[in-house]
Formats: C-alpha cells, sequence, structure tokens
C-alpha cells in the first residue's frame, strides 16, 4: 500500500460493467513527508474519496476483487482507504 493524494476525477460515459458504481479518481503517490512523486494514474475507488484527499493505495489486483467480492473486476489501483492522519519520524501528520 502507498499514500496518494486524489487529484481528479475521471468522467466516463462507457463503463467496464463491474465498474458501475464506483468513481474513477486521478492519484499521485506520495512520500511520507508528504511530497508528490511520479505520474497521475487512475484508481478505482472503493472508500468513497474526493478530490484532494489523502488515501491508501493498493496496486495489486486482488485488493478490487477482495474489497467488492467480485471475481471478474480487474484493477490495477485501489483505492482502499482514506488517511486521517498517520504518524512518520516521530510526527503526526494531519491529512484533513
Amino acid at each position: 500500500m502507498k499514500l496518494s493524494k486524489v487529484t481528479g476525477t475521471v468522467v466516463s460515459t462507457i463503463k467496464y460493467d463491474r465498474y458501475q458504481g464506483h468513481k474513477l479518481l486521478k492519484v499521485r503517490h506520495l512520500t511520507l513527508d508528504g511530497w508528490t512523486v511520479g505520474e497521475e494514474m487512475v484508481a478505482i475507488d472503493m472508500a468513497d474519496a474526493g478530490v484532494g484527499d489523502i488515501v491508501l493505495t493498493n496496486n495489486d489486483g486482488g485488493a478490487a476483487k477482495m474489497i467488492t467480492g467480485d471475481k471478474e473486476i480487474i484493477a490495477g489501483l485501489t483505492i482502499c482507504g482514506v488517511v486521517d492522519s498517520y504518524t512518520w519520524q516521530g510526527r503526526t501528520i494531519q491529512c484533513h
């Protein structure tokens, strides 16, 4: 799992059937000190996240299968939770 920041939404008029009822969001991974790294990626949202939220992302395709109970869903990046705070090097970082 990695910390990521939700940077935007993805609007799709036609969506893979298994994605119905789930948002697609743009995210960028974060370093533990809060800097964005890498490119923006699209993630399926399983945690009701929104733009600006710090989230836990899982790049294991099995995460979406486990959360939805759908063994056929395909997802390379899944938002598994919205982070309120975390502690790193003895410092607590508030995410809201």
